[in-house]
C-alpha cells in the first residue's frame, strides 16, 4: 500500500522558517542593519533561503511593515479625544505617542534612511507619521493655528533628538515635551504634574 505524501509538516516548517526570517529583519533594522546576509544569519538560515522566500527586498521589507504594524497598540484618536480633562488628555497624547516611538525607535530611524530608495519604507513611514499626526490632531482640537508644531513635536525625528541628541530617558522627553505643549496650547497642568 502506498503511502499519501502529507505538506502540511513542509508548509508549517516553510511557515516557520519565513516568520524567523521577518521577525530577524525586524531586529535587525532595529539596529541599522539592512544587509540580507545578517538577516540570514539572525534568522538560523542561508541567504539563498532567504531569497527563496522573499525574491525582493521590497518583498521583505512589505511583511516586516507589515508584522510591525499588526503587533503595534496604541490608542485609536476618539478614545483619547473623549478625555474631558485637558491636561490629562494632553500628557494622554504625549505618552501614548511617545510609547509608540519607542517601541519603533531603530526601525522607524531604519525606515527613514531607506524611504528614497525603497517605496515600501516610504509607504510605510508616511502611514507611520500620519498616525502620528492623527493621535497628535486629538489636542487641536480647539488650537488649530499651532497644528504645524505640535505635530512636529511629537514627530518621530523630534522623539529621536530627544532620545539620542539631547539624551533624555523616556520619562524625562514626555514630562518636557508634555510642559512645553501645555505652554503652547495654553493647558494648565496641575502643579503635582510638574513633581
Amino acid at each position: 500500500m502506498k503511502r499519501k505524501y502529507d505538506s502540511s509538516r513542509r508548509a508549517a516548517s516553510a511557515a516557520r522558517t519565513r516568520q524567523a526570517i521577518i521577525e530577524a529583519t525586524v531586529r535587525m533594522h532595529g539596529k541599522g542593519i539592512t544587509a540580507l546576509s545578517a538577516v540570514a544569519h539572525e534568522a538560523g538560515v542561508s541567504l539563498p533561503t532567504v531569497n527563496k522566500h522573499f525574491p525582493t527586498r521590497e518583498a521583505l521589507f512589505g511583511e516586516c511593515t507589515r508584522h510591525v504594524a499588526e503587533n503595534l497598540d496604541y490608542p485609536l484618536p476618539d478614545e483619547l479625544a473623549a478625555i474631558a480633562d485637558r491636561a490629562e488628555r494632553l500628557h494622554k497624547v504625549v505618552w501614548h505617542v511617545f510609547t509608540l516611538h519607542e517601541k519603533t525607535f531603530g526601525q522607524t530611524w531604519t525606515g527613514y534612511k531607506l524611504e528614497d530608495e525603497s517605496p515600501v519604507m516610504a509607504s510605510a513611514m508616511a502611514g507611520y507619521e500620519q498616525l502620528t499626526k492623527s493621535l497628535a490632531d486629538v489636542l487641536l482640537r480647539d488650537q488649530a493655528a499651532f497644528a504645524e508644531v505640535v505635530r512636529a513635536m511629537l514627530s518621530p525625528l523630534a522623539y529621536r533628538a530627544l532620545r539620542v541628541k539631547e539624551g533624555l530617558d523616556f520619562e524625562t522627553a514626555v514630562a518636557q515635551t508634555t510642559s512645553a505643549l501645555a505652554k503652547i496650547l495654553d493647558v494648565s497642568i496641575p502643579v503635582s504634574a510638574h513633581q
